[in-house]
């Protein structure tokens, strides 16, 4: 399959990679979005299972294991939860791995694929990621799912990996925005908690500081690489920290180092703080006060993204690009009720 890609570019890596928003996509490749409608109504609906008996397929899963946050080991509960219920034989091998350690990541990948796998479950975040996917993306296998990114490279052209699969960081972005400008009409001062070096620090904190615009004073900005203490040790050396209004945190070890350092020095009832993804931990520290809100993901939907995916290729039908799941705005004006509620929904198959 082909897809068409636009002569201006949108957004750019600071790494130096191009990609295209999900609108920009269905814009130049308009099929893709009754694809993508039909895909999420199998997606939300109840399995259907296959009814002949087929070869058990191989799965290699390549995970980060440096994050506190449970949207990883969900994904893979609620990914293999929805393959039985889909009546797919298969064989899975998962590995975690600290995603920032490229040369571990290489020598893994290198098992992996020497396993002769049908399918490779990996991330794109920074720059060693790509260049590993690169290698193997024109072998067409095994066929590669692409999780936690939503917007396809435009240097892989037509030659895209099977799938791209996630919550898109800039939809989920746009909810924050909303938030933070709703509670300081009048501007405010803030500081800007980093991810990686790398494609999600683009697309949730540099599209949070353009789309806040100038009236929002970015009082400082620091990689935190995803380590919790790194994050509060940054807050706690600040020296604005007492002029700052909120602390954007691009992920959840950092909602959480950064709650701990804001609550050391005495400032949570000044400074409002965000959590992203809206996982276990992060609804917990909303309902006990210690996050303002967060963008809550439907977590387990890009578990059964990948299976009913794979259903799809299995049957030699068509496959859509990519899949982008559902958020829901959680704050702490929600009850305990409402929350349960949500995680129902979340977490159907990952309870």
């Amino acid at each position: 399959m082909k897809y068409l890609m636009l002569g201006a570019l949108f957004v750019t890596w600071a790494l130096g990679n191009s990609f295209w928003t999900i609108d920009e996509f269905l814009q130049i490749n308009p099929q893709e979005k009754f694809r993508m409608q039909t895909f999420d109504r199998i997606v939300q609906s109840d399995a259907v299972a296959l009814k002949q008996k087929r070869e058990k397929i191989k799965i290699s899963m390549l995970y980060p294991g440096n994050q506190l946050t449970d949207y990883w080991t969900r994904s893979q509960k609620s990914f293999e939860a929805r393959l039985k219920e889909l009546n797919i034989p298969y064989e899975i091998k998962p590995i975690f791995v600290d995603e920032n350690d490229v040369k571990k990541l290489q020598l893994k990948l290198k098992e992996l694929l020497d396993s002769k796998s049908d399918y490779l479950i990996f991330t794109l975040n920074i720059d060693g990621h790509k260049k590993l996917i690169s290698q193997i993306i024109t072998n067409k296998k095994p066929k590669i799912i692409l999780q936690n990114i939503t917007t396809p490279l435009k240097e892989w052209g037509n030659n895209q990996p099977f799938m791209y699969v996630g919550f898109d960081h800039i939809e989920g972005t746009k909810l924050l925005v909303q938030y933070y400008k709703k509670k300081f009409p009048n501007g405010a001062k803030y500081l800007m908690l980093y991810h990686n070096e790398g494609y999600v620090s683009q697309v949730r904190g540099d599209s949070f500081i353009n789309m806040m615009g100038a009236q929002y004073d970015l009082k400082g900005s620091y990689y935190t690489y995803v380590k919790k203490d790194l994050a509060k040790k940054i807050v706690l050396n600040f020296q604005s920290i007492k002029d700052t209004d909120f602390i954007y945190n691009c992920s959840t070890d950092i909602a959480i180092g950064a709650s701990e350092a804001v609550k050391a020095l005495q400032l949570e009832n000044k400074i409002l703080l965000n959590g992203w993804g809206g996982g276990s931990t992060e609804l917990a520290m909303i309902e006990n006060h210690d996050l303002n809100v967060t963008v809550m993901r439907m977590n387990d939907d890009n578990g059964v993204a990948m299976a009913e995916a794979i259903k799809l290729d299995l049957l030699q039908k068509k496959v859509p690009l990519i899949y982008s799941g559902k958020f829901e705005l959680v704050d702490d004006n929600f009850s305990a009720q409402s929350i349960e509620l949500l995680k129902k929904q979340a977490f159907r198959y990952s309870k």
